[in-house]
C-alpha cells in the first residue's frame, strides 16, 4: 500500500505542476492569439522539457489544430472526434486523456488546458507526454518478490500500464476473462475505492504459469476529470516463501535436537550443541554484516539527499547526497554545521515556521517547496519529504526523509514567467502608442475643420 500511495501522490503531483504551467499560459494574450510570441513561447516551454514531454499543442475552438511544436504537418488537422476532445469542447474544463494513440504515432497522455477571452472559449493548449516516462518513473521500479509489479486502470476499466504484453489499451475485464475471482476487486477500484483484495490468474509477464493466488491492494489516483487506479500485486506464494522456509527450518532443528538429544547426553552432546549454534552464530553475523553493507551502499549512493534529525534539529545521519545539496566538502562537516531549525539554513522564516506548524498537526510532510542558503551562501530551491518517528508509546523520537534539488525546475519557471511579464509590458506599450495616435488624428481633424478644409483622417 505504501507502494501504490506514493505512485499516486507522485503522479498527482507531476500533472498538478503541469496544469499550473499551462494555465499560466494560457493566461496570455499571445497565446490565446496565436500570435508568432505565442508560438515562440510555447517552443521555449518544449525544448525546455522535450525530454519529458512529446508535443505542445494549440487548438481552436472546433477542435482543430492550429499549433504543434513536433510536426507541423499536422497543422490543420480536425481531432474533435477523440473522446478527451470531445470532453474538451463540451465542458471547456482541464481534461487528461486516457493513454490513446496520438496522430504523430506512440502512446500518450494528453493534458489539455482550456483558453478562454473573457468568457469566449478560444480552444486550448495542451501538451503530449510520453506515458513510459510517466511510467518509469512512478511504477516500471515497483517490485515485490520475482513476480509481484504494479498496473494501472482507468476509471473505464482500461489498462494504462501493465508489464504483461498486450494488455495495455484493452478491457481490464477482457483480459481477465476467465477469472471471476478478480471482478470484486475491479468494481470496486471503478468506483474510485482504496483496499486490499485476492484474485487468481495464471499469467507472469506474457508467459502461462501454473494457477496462482494474488495479493492486491489499489489506491486511487485522482486527475481532474477523471481518475486511475493503481494496483500493486505479489504472488501469496512468494509472500509466505520466507514463512515455510523458516517452518521448514525449524522443524529440521527441532527433530535434529530430538535424535541426538536422545543419544547424546553427556559432555560431548553439549560441546557439539555449542559448536553448531557459534556456526549457526558467525552464519548470521555475516548475513548481518551484509545486509548493513548493502544498506549504506544504497543509502550512501542515493541521488536524494537523505537525512535523520533529533527532535532539537540536530542532523545525526545524512548520506554524500546531502552534503553535495548543502554545500559541505564531506558528512562529517554537515553533522557539525547543520541543524534543520537554523534560520541561516532557512531563507524564509516564515516557511521555516510553517513546516514546524505542519508537523505539530501531522507526521508526514510530502513535497514541501522551500529555498535554502547553502553553507556559501548561494540559495537554491529544495522539495522537502519528511516524517516524524515514534516508538511503540506514541513518544516522538526523531525525524527522517530526503530532499531533492529543484532549482533547475524552478528557474525555467521563473523564466517563463519573465518572458509572459516582457510580453504583456510591449502589448501595454503598443495599446498606449495606439490611444495617442488616435487622440492626435482627432486633433488634426478639428483644426482642419477650423480652417474650413476637409478631414484628413476618417
Amino acid at each position: 500500500m505504501v507502494h501504490a500511495k506514493v505512485a499516486a501522490r507522485g503522479i498527482e503531483g507531476y500533472f498538478t505542476n503541469w496544469i499550473g504551467v499551462l494555465d499560466a499560459l494560457s493566461k496570455t494574450d499571445d497565446i490565446s492569439n496565436n500570435t508568432p510570441d505565442g508560438i515562440h513561447l510555447m517552443k521555449l516551454l518544449y525544448e525546455a522539457h522535450r525530454n519529458e514531454i512529446i508535443s505542445i499543442t494549440r487548438l481552436n475552438e472546433k477542435g482543430i489544430i492550429t499549433y504543434s511544436s513536433s510536426n507541423s504537418k499536422i497543422i490543420g488537422s480536425d481531432i474533435s472526434t477523440q473522446k478527451h476532445i470531445q470532453e474538451l469542447l463540451k465542458y471547456h474544463q482541464t481534461t487528461i486523456s486516457d493513454v490513446f494513440t496520438t496522430v504523430e504515432g506512440g502512446k500518450s497522455i494528453a493534458l489539455l488546458v482550456p483558453i478562454f477571452q473573457g468568457t469566449n472559449f478560444k480552444g486550448s493548449i495542451g501538451i503530449l507526454i510520453n506515458f513510459e516516462t510517466v511510467a518509469k518513473r512512478y511504477l516500471a521500479d515497483i517490485r515485490i518478490g520475482k513476480t509481484g509489479h504494479a498496473w494501472v486502470v482507468s476509471r473505464d476499466g482500461i489498462e494504462l500500464y501493465s508489464p504483461e504484453p498486450g494488455f495495455v489499451g484493452k478491457s481490464v475485464v477482457e483480459n481477465l476473462k476467465g477469472f471471476p475471482s478478480f471482478t470484486p476487486m475491479l468494481n470496486e477500484m471503478l468506483k474510485g475505492h482504496q483496499g486490499y483484495a485476492t484474485y487468481q490468474f495464471d499469467q507472469a509477464s506474457g508467459q502461462k504459469i501454473k494457477l496462482a493466488t494474488k495479493l492486491a491492494v489499489y489506491t486511487p489516483v485522482h486527475l481532474k476529470n477523471t481518475f486511475w487506479s493503481i494496483v500493486v500485486v505479489s504472488n501469496r506464494d512468494e509472500a509466505l516463501q520466507s514463512l515455510v522456509s523458516f517452518r521448514n527450518r525449524l522443524i529440521l532443528i527441532i527433530l535434529v535436537f530430538f535424535i541426538f538429544g536422545m543419544i547424546f547426553i553427556t559432555i560431548g552432546t553439549k560441546a557439539w550443541l555449542i559448536v553448531k549454534e557459534e556456526d549457526k552464530r558467525k552464519k548470521a553475523e555475516a548475513m548481518l554484516k551484509e545486509s548493513v553493507e548493502q544498506y549504506h551502499k544504497i543509502y550512501d549512493n542515493a541521488l536524494e539527499g537523505m537525512f535523520q534529525v533529533s527532535l532539537e534539529g540536530k542532523c545525526f545521519k545524512a548520506n554524500r547526497a546531502l552534503a553535495k545539496i548543502m554545500g559541505h566538502d564531506s558528512i562529517d562537516a554537515v553533522f557539525a554545521s547543520t541543524r534543520f531549525n537554523d534560520d541561516q539554513l532557512w531563507v524564509d522564516s516564515a516557511e521555516k515556521n510553517r513546516y514546524i506548524k505542519l508537523f505539530n498537526e501531522q507526521d508526514v510532510i510530502l513535497e514541501f517547496e522551500t529555498q535554502f542558503r547553502k553553507v556559501n551562501g548561494e540559495i537554491i530551491w529544495v522539495s522537502l519529504n519528511t516524517k516524524l518517528l515514534r516508538d511503540e508509546n506514541g513518544n516522538k523520537l526523531h525525524y527522517e526523509g530526503f530532499i531533492l534539488d529543484i532549482t533547475e525546475r524552478k528557474e525555467n519557471e521563473l523564466t517563463i514567467k519573465k518572458k509572459m511579464e516582457e510580453l504583456q509590458w510591449h502589448y501595454d506599450i503598443a495599446i498606449n502608442r495606439e490611444l495617442k495616435m488616435v487622440e492626435l488624428k482627432k486633433e488634426i481633424n478639428s483644426l482642419l475643420e477650423e480652417l474650413n478644409r476637409d478631414k484628413k483622417y476618417n
